[in-house]
């Protein structure tokens, strides 16, 4: 065998490596490029309904911030004591104590002070506004 022969030989060798390296590359580049293709022409799973006995927003210290339940709704604050609420019997918001500072309920409209004594209430029956011991200030109608 000459030398020509053998460089020739090797020449094609090297050459059809080359074309299977390439083939190889440009595959896999097009797997590579269909993948996420295939992604976005899948429809997203979205479920029907979602069921759960409560939900609760956590804070990034892990406390509870917001809390929903069959209860009401409740946010509650840095201290970790609850703002504010909305239940079945009313909606309720507190002093950063827990204290109830206002309140419109099933009774009627009531707001407290910082000692959580009702000072001014309106109701079906009038409006009332009373002092630190809960004795009658006024009242709208007189009785």
């Amino acid at each position: 065998m000459s030398e020509a022969t053998v460089v020739d030989a090797r020449l094609d060798k090297l050459e059809q490596d080359n074309r299977r390296l390439k083939l190889t590359v440009g595959a896999l580049l097009l797997v590579m490029a269909a993948v996420p293709l295939v992604g976005a022409v899948m429809p997203e799973q979205i479920p029907d309904v979602i069921q759960a006995r409560a939900f609760q927003v956590i804070g990034e210290n892990s406390s509870v911030r917001a809390s929903i339940d069959a209860g009401g709704i409740a946010y509650v604050g840095d201290n970790g004591k609850v703002r504010s609420s909305m239940t079945d019997y009313g909606v309720e918001s507190f002093d950063e104590n827990g204290t109830r500072r206002a309140a419109m309920t099933v009774v009627g409209i009531i707001y407290g002070d910082e000692n959580g004594t009702s000072r001014a209430v309106m109701a079906a029956n009038g409006i009332g506004y009373y002092d630190e011991n809960r004795r009658l200030v006024w009242r709208a109608p007189e009785r």
